[in-house]
């Protein structure tokens, strides 16, 4: 039997409910690399101002957190919470970006999380003197709050983020307290399947906050751990996945249950012949936030709907939890 996560994760997300000093790692570098070529630093000096171009799906959400969304301009393709971050344009995908669209918001600012390219496109930026801010993105809780706290303090809004991170440990607590109640529940066997834009391919999740996610909803990431997870009808073999998450892009490649089993593969699983394969929002399971505690009651209603029928009282935590938005 797998150890139940919340004892593990509560020192680190509770351990100051009361307040909101931060369990985070120090020194945090304002270096970041992207690829085995390129290291951006940041060169942004003073504020951000009212022009700032936001490259990193995460950095974006939590803008928004602090209620500093006023101030940017522009998004990359994959920013999409919450849902209002729509309206505003979009320079591309984040490995994909091009100077020309960058350039013509006018930023004050190139704020990203450093997962961005081509490599000549920064170079172009940095030559016609737009400043970049480079902040650190991880894959832990601590990480996540410390990242928080860093959009905060940049943007003049440290009273908010804290505010915001004592609201989301108290939710978190919740929430792995009420995993309790499936932590003895058979695990299913989970691929969460991403679709790579960039490379044109499906691929399995493999490591991250994904896993752990995954693991406080009461089931396995069955890929986690292994190198190269590309899905080909080998790999599905090999996994027998139960049941199958999609991300939305991946998911609306194919439109439904049964036409997803056309991946190469997939039929022939278990997740594939019940057609247990359910879209997902690759915000709510790519990177921990606020909405972090709602991922964790959504997936036990795919893994373990018995638990909930059993319990009424978690679908009401459910509603409440489905609502929390900047």
């Amino acid at each position: 039997m797998i150890k139940p996560l919340s004892v593990l994760v509560c020192a680190a997300v509770l351990s100051t409910v009361a307040g909101v000093a931060p369990a985070v790692a120090q020194n945090k570098p304002a270096a970041q690399n992207f690829g085995p070529d390129v290291k951006l630093q940041t060169t942004a000096k003073g504020p951000p101002g009212d022009r700032v171009v936001v490259v990193g799906k995460q950095i974006n959400e939590f803008i928004y957190w602090v209620g500093a969304q006023s101030q940017v301009v522009a998004r990359d393709r994959t920013s999409e919470a919450p849902p209002e971050i729509l309206k505003k344009p979009s320079v591309g995908y984040h490995r994909a970006l091009s100077a020309e669209g960058v350039i013509s918001t006018n930023p004050s600012v190139f704020l990203t999380d450093a997962n961005v390219g081509p490599p000549a496109v920064m170079e172009q930026l940095k030559k016609v003197g737009i400043p970049i801010k480079v902040m650190r993105v991880g894959d832990s809780m601590a990480d996540s709050e410390h990242l928080m706290q860093e959009v905060g303090q940049y943007f003049g809004r440290t009273q908010q983020a804290d505010a915001v991170i004592a609201t989301w440990r108290k939710d978190m607590a919740r929430a792995l307290e009420a995993s309790k109640l499936w932590a003895n529940a058979p695990r299913p066997k989970v691929v969460l399947v991403h679709f790579g834009q960039a490379q044109n391919i499906f691929f399995g999740i493999t490591g991250g906050p994904s896993n752990e996610i995954i693991q406080w909803a009461g089931g396995d990431n069955v890929l986690a751990g292994r190198k190269g997870a590309q899905l080909t009808p080998e790999l599905m073999a090999d996994a027998q996945p139960d049941i199958i998450l999609a991300h939305q892009l991946a998911f609306s490649r194919f439109g439904s249950a049964k036409a997803f089993t056309q991946l190469p593969g997939v039929a022939l699983t278990p997740a594939g012949k019940n057609l247990a394969i359910y879209e997902v929002n690759s915000t709510n399971t790519t990177y921990y936030s606020p909405r972090t505690p709602f991922a964790i009651l959504q997936l036990p209603k795919i893994f373990h709907p018995d638990v909930f029928k059993a319990h009424p009282e978690l679908d009401a935590m459910y509603d409440e939890f489905s609502r929390i938005k900047p």
